[in-house]
């Protein structure tokens, strides 16, 4: 039992999310700073599902009261109980730095550990600041790289997804790791591929890599497709909150079978705690085929 408890307080360190008992006295003293961590390999048969969301918006004029989009949809989350872990795909406030603290406190309501990116909106009006720590990192989940990107630039500047020099330098080294091989990686962000503004160099090396899905938010529209002509998977999820019709999420299965993962994309409406259909379907499948040991 104490082996199982120093191995989950390892764990916890090493992911380089906020869980449940983050103390939000941080914030008072914050001083942005990128981070990154690499995670070892989880090796494991049985589903794992990410509560995967975006836009939330804390603070746009569409809210009775701030957080009342997040609150409602962590909500739904916590009473469904199927997700293991969660990440939220950025506009993660309406960009001020007041609303820091209260999406981290309605995050923190969450029964599992999660994460997050930047998006363009979480950037303090008056300082160009972000919010919040830009986060990036990696981790393998079964069997499938998770790499998460931050934008590190004011969307009053440039509403492309930016890394800092020192992210950039590592995405490119984390990339170097798994050139060659038949490793599988999914990319999380904030906003799509084509708002990447490394996205021509990417894609001039995209052969090199076994890029498989591309999870984002930004566009507060779904746009799923298999075929997007890009060689991945694009996954574009609607919004939490802001500007259009809000507490729509989705929901990432994955069910590993030796070398196989399948990988399934559900879609739910937090405000009527219902799933949904997008597109006339009630969720996305792929199989993603894990490099041999």
């Amino acid at each position: 039992m104490m082996k199982r408890m120093l191995v989950a307080a390892l764990l916890a360190v090493l992911w380089a999310g906020t869980g449940p008992t983050v103390d939000l006295a941080w914030l008072d003293a914050y001083t942005p700073a990128a981070t990154a961590a690499l995670h070892a390999a989880e090796p494991s048969t049985a589903r794992v599902t990410w509560w995967v969301a975006g836009d939330p918006h804390v603070g746009h004029g569409s809210e009775a009261f701030p957080g009342q989009h997040v609150a409602k949809a962590v909500a739904d989350v916590n009473e469904l109980g199927i997700a293991d872990e969660a990440i939220m795909l950025g506009d993660l406030v309406e960009d001020r730095a007041a609303f820091g603290d209260i999406f981290v406190r309605e995050m923190n309501k969450l029964k599992v550990d999660w994460t997050y990116v930047l998006g363009n909106h979480d950037f303090d009006r008056t300082t160009g600041q972000p919010v919040l720590a830009p986060r990036y990192g990696a981790r393998t989940v079964q069997g499938i790289r998770f790499i998460t990107l931050s934008d590190e630039v004011s969307g009053s500047a440039d509403r492309n997804l930016v890394m800092s020099d020192a992210q950039e330098k590592w995405f490119w080294e984390e990339l170097a790791t798994h050139r060659d091989t038949d490793s599988p990686i999914f990319l999380f962000t904030h906003q799509p591929h084509p708002e990447f503004a490394k996205w021509p160099q990417l894609q001039e090396v995209l052969d090199e890599y076994n890029i498989v899905a591309w999870f984002s938010a930004h566009k507060h529209r779904w746009d799923i497709r298999k075929d997007a002509g890009v060689g991945f998977i694009q996954v574009n999820i609607h919004s939490i909150g802001g500007v259009r019709e809000d507490y729509l999420s989705s929901f990432l299965h994955l069910d590993r079978t030796g070398d196989t993962v399948e990988a399934t994309v559900r879609f739910r409406n937090h405000e009527k705690r219902e799933w949904i259909q997008v597109d006339g379907q009630d969720q996305v499948t792929f199989t993603v085929n894990l490099a041999s040991d």
